[in-house]
């Protein structure tokens, strides 16, 4: 059964993410967030990532021999929730790493590995950018085509909402296959780094929140990839490495929510106790203490649901898919109303950019549309209940 204690290692490098964050990102977040208002394509703290890497922190995905610790499902989820808690932007941005990195060592060659795995571990600042379909996307929501060209392929299209656009040196992309040896309509993942000839940034996204993952576009005009490049999925019909990883690892999602909804909920604790209302601080009110608890209990109970679908994630013959979707649908419905409790309590204040709830709220709106649609995901889950295959 799952066990919800931390071991020595989950709860230092805990610790280290919460010291981390308090150290790095919070005394910038707020500043970076009104300027990437401004400027879309504008300021990503590099120098927090520096840190970041020299803690040891952005290889954690890896095997020991590349500095990282093959960290558990259950360990990114702990730590993603703490970084989440400070600045979801860039949590989200070192999240793409991790779930990328971590699909390149479990999907790649023993050649992709040695090529790209070290330009990742060896390079502080090296994000991947993530260009592939959700789990459960069609091959119809393709916009970039691949058709095969002697060894290699040729990429041409475009590919919208890629995380880590304008800072990924190396992107992992779907694209559908309109060669006839590999079947009409068919998706292939490719592995294109930055420089690669044939493709650029597109339009960068101004997005409401979250303003730190900085998401674009990537155009791709005629750009050669090498057949060496093409991430293997062994399988279709999501049967194949690519879509048990991400199945794998969807926990990882309610993460965002439990996050973010967490930080909601202490500050919004905080400033019932300072603020004064009818002669006492307004956590004394009794219907204060009423949605503080309902928050509190959205937030524990998100969590616990996030970490037993991560335990029952590494479980190889036990795996309930179920559960990571379950987890990552309540804790993204979660977090949007414990943030729009919190700027209720907060009053006229928690509509001002001065205070720190509006920044929650509009983060915890990207809950809601990572991942794929929650109508889809819905969707899913319903015909699973019938059985557990996917």
């Amino acid at each position: 059964m799952v066990n919800f204690i931390l071991t020595e290692e989950q709860a230092a490098l805990k610790e280290l993410c919460r010291s981390f964050g308090e150290r790095h990102l919070q005394p910038i977040a707020d500043e970076l967030d009104r300027k990437a208002s401004e400027d879309p394509a504008g300021p990503f703290p590099w120098d927090a990532l520096k840190a970041f890497s020299s803690l040891g922190l952005k290889n954690l995905p890896l095997p020991e021999k590349w500095g990282g610790a093959n960290m558990s499902v259950l360990t990114h989820c702990v730590l993603l929730e703490e970084l989440m808690t400070v600045e979801a932007g860039f949590a989200a941005a070192v999240h793409q790493g991790w779930k990328l990195a971590g699909l390149l060592v479990e999907c790649g060659t023993e050649e992709q590995i040695s090529k790209y795995i070290p330009m990742f571990a060896e390079d502080d600042t090296c994000l991947l950018g993530d260009g592939t379909l959700g789990p459960i996307s069609l091959p119809e929501d393709l916009r970039l085509s691949a058709t095969r060209e002697g060894a290699g392929w040729v990429l041409d299209g475009k590919k919208r909402f890629v995380a880590c656009g304008p800072l990924a040196k190396l992107f992992i992309v779907d694209a559908l296959s309109n060669s006839v040896a590999h079947g009409s309509g068919e998706t292939q993942t490719f592995i294109v780094p930055k420089d690669a000839p044939g493709a650029r940034l597109g339009e960068v996204h101004d997005k409401m929140g979250t303003r730190l993952l900085l998401e674009s576009e990537l155009d791709f005009e005629k750009c050669r990839v090498s057949g060496e490049d093409v991430l293997s999925d062994g399988g279709g019909n999501g049967s194949g490495a690519k879509s048990r990883y991400f199945r794998k690892i969807a926990p990882t999602l309610g993460a965002f929510g439990v996050g973010i909804a967490r930080a909601a909920l202490e500050k919004t604790l905080e400033h019932t106790l300072e603020r004064v209302q009818g002669g006492k601080p307004i956590f004394e009110h009794d219907i204060v203490s009423i949605r503080l608890a309902e928050m509190k209990v959205n937030v524990d109970v998100a969590r616990d649901l996030v970490w037993r679908a991560a335990w029952n994630a590494e479980d190889q013959l036990g795996h309930d898919p179920r559960l990571g979707l379950a987890s990552a649908l309540f804790a993204s419905r979660m977090a949007p109303r414990v943030c729009d409790a919190a700027i209720q309590l907060f009053g006229g204040y928690g509509f001002m950019r001065d205070y720190p709830v509006q920044k929650y709220w509009r983060d915890a709106l990207m809950c809601l549309f990572h991942g794929e649609t929650h109508d889809t995901a819905r969707l899913k889950l319903g015909r699973l209940m019938e059985t557990e295959q996917i």
